[in-house]
């Protein structure tokens, strides 16, 4: 830097693509589901707690948390599939009618859209369930690419999931990391953002502050997430 001129100012790139997790992110998902494997693990003899699930099962696919909850409480495998049998069992007629969007998740991308974002849903839950939850919500219109589970190779906080959708965004819309964002309420998903090289904002919708790591920006709710974009 030649003396007396100082340094130029780093500009930030326009962001052009959001790319949202789904469970506790746009629809409020968790206690749903925390109630109903709190009781599938009943009846096989394991008292889940809601701490464990939140911290190491959060954003993951179930058949992975499985092993891991499984591999904690007993330190082997050998309920691996009878506890996937209930699960298959318990939610095989469900219509997962009760689980609604958080407020303010329309207003956001109806906002985004007709701004011009592209916008894509990163789950790692299965086709059949994101689809029925999309349905039910109304939420179809919004996305121009959607991940599911049978997708993805590795689960977050691998960033497997993200690198995909960001794939399908630039092979669509010639999209760089940089002009993308991805949306997450998990710290699984921030640290798998972060892998991505691609920037997050964080909803308090799942963890708290104190959980999340560093590298995610702060929303307090859905209402903020709009101006954290256009400050990133």
């Amino acid at each position: 830097m030649v003396f007396g001129m100082k340094k130029a100012k780093k500009q930030n790139v326009v962001k052009k693509a959001i790319i949202f997790d789904l469970d506790g992110t746009l629809i409020n998902s968790i206690p749903f589901h925390l109630g109903e494997h709190i009781a599938i693990f009943k009846k096989i003899g394991i008292k889940l707690t809601p701490h464990f699930f939140e911290k190491y099962c959060n954003g993951t696919k179930p058949d992975e948390f499985y092993r891991t909850i499984l591999l904690h409480y007993t330190g082997n495998l050998k309920l691996y599939e009878q506890a996937l049998a209930l699960r298959e069992e318990v939610f095989k007629h469900e219509s997962y009618a009760g689980i609604r969007t958080f407020l303010g998740v329309h207003p956001l991308l109806r906002r985004l859209k007709k701004e011009g974002f592209k916008l894509a849903l990163a789950s790692s839950s299965g086709e059949k369930y994101i689809h029925k939850n999309l349905s039910n919500n109304k939420l179809e219109k919004y996305f121009d690419v959607i991940v599911g589970s049978s997708h993805v190779k590795h689960s977050k906080p691998n960033p497997f999931i993200f690198n995909l959708a960001f794939k399908e965004l630039s092979e669509k819309f010639g999209m760089k990391k940089s002009e993308c964002v991805v949306v997450e309420d998990a710290t699984n998903g921030v640290i798998a953002a972060k892998r991505a090289k691609i920037d997050c904002i964080c909803l308090l919708t799942s963890e708290s502050r104190r959980d999340i790591p560093k590298s995610a920006v702060i929303a307090i709710n859905h209402s903020r997430i709009y101006g954290l974009i256009k400050k990133l």
